[in-house]
């Protein structure tokens, strides 16, 4: 498992109660935490260009 990647490293200083909730969700679905913030990210900048797009179609009417 690991290795070289062509992945940018992004660092987060959070509360520790929010690091254990990760751990604890990543461990059940037998991920790690690194692999589920980066789909949480990737979740969350979808939906955001999503919201782009709708604003723009709605600034065209």
């Amino acid at each position: 498992m690991g290795g070289k990647t062509n992945l940018d490293r992004v660092v987060a200083y959070i509360p520790p109660e929010w690091k254990k909730e990760l751990e604890e969700w990543a461990e059940e679905d037998e991920r790690s935490v690194s692999w589920l913030v980066a789909k949480l990210i990737d979740k969350a900048l979808q939906e955001r260009r999503e919201q782009k797009n709708s604003a723009k179609v709605v600034n065209m009417r």
